[in-house]
């Protein structure tokens, strides 16, 4: 068992929270996006918003305004997450991806320290 893995094995993922994951499309890679859509739910992405089960979601960690590239509706399987990042517009996350769903074991643990790019070094603790 790695010592990330170990770190947040009992943690409650929840929506908005900043996790590290392995990637579905190159397991081997470790990328770091935002929660958006938890097992089970509809999110729609539509005219830079994003909505889960037909409530808009808060967007005021979002850098810009989001351009309609990744439009779509996406189902959530069980046991899965939808990830974004705050880039919207120069993120490749789920809406991008072959396979656009994180599974729970793919999850690594929660973010709290941005130190790229250095201008914005931030604490999400």
């Amino acid at each position: 068992m790695n010592y990330a893995h170990s770190l947040c094995k009992n943690r409650q993922d929840t929506r908005y929270d900043l996790m590290a994951f392995e990637m579905p499309d190159h397991p081997s890679q470790l990328y770091i996006k935002r929660v958006i859509g938890l097992p089970g739910e509809t999110i729609v992405v539509k005219d830079g918003r994003v909505y889960a089960d037909g409530k808009k979601l808060r967007s005021d960690f979002v850098k810009g305004t989001m351009n309609s590239s990744g439009d779509g509706v996406y189902h959530v399987p069980e046991g899965h997450y939808f990830m974004m990042g705050d880039n919207r517009n120069n993120s490749f996350d789920s809406r991008f991806w072959k396979h656009k769903y994180v599974s729970v074991d793919a999850m690594k643990c929660h973010a709290h320290l941005r130190v790229y790019p250095f201008k914005r070094i931030t604490n999400h603790l």
